[in-house]
């Protein structure tokens, strides 16, 4: 009984951060094509903020993550905050629904990532030409992997 029970455990334990980021990348297609400005009451309210004033896509990942039903971190808002969220992942292990950090300019951006080739991270995002849109980042610009 003992063994069934720990077996059990190890099986949601390794499944669930899959489950989770496919929650996530499910999530966030939901919002695909809506613009800070043209559908800015809708994103104020799923957000919390005003996207047409406020860098947005760390509150967009945020939202996205409280509904597939994991935390997101204490400074959401702030990209560079993700850079703790979850656990770490090899940029070669990534997969699809992955919180993806990117160094944007001087800054980051940080999205979920819907595809991986040899050169570039598919990334569905908030704040991406002020809307949430598919937008490719080139691997060298992947700062940080996390599930």
């Amino acid at each position: 009984m003992k063994v069934a029970a720990f077996l059990a455990a190890a099986l949601v334990a390794f499944t669930s951060p899959n489950t989770a980021s496919a929650g996530m990348l499910a999530q966030a297609k939901q919002f695909t094509g809506l613009h800070e400005v043209k559908h800015n009451r809708r994103l104020r309210a799923a957000l919390g903020i005003n996207p047409a004033r406020t860098p947005w896509c760390g509150h967009f990942v945020g939202m996205v993550a409280r509904k597939a039903g994991r935390q997101p971190p204490q400074s959401f808002g702030i990209a560079r905050s993700w850079l703790r969220f979850g656990a770490p992942v090899k940029l070669a292990y990534a997969r699809p629904g992955d919180v993806i950090v990117v160094r944007a300019g001087r800054g980051y951006h940080v999205g979920i990532l819907s595809e991986l080739s040899k050169s570039t991270a598919r990334v569905i995002g908030g704040n991406q030409s002020g809307r949430v849109q598919l937008s490719y980042f080139s691997r060298g610009q992947v700062v940080a992997v996390r599930r």
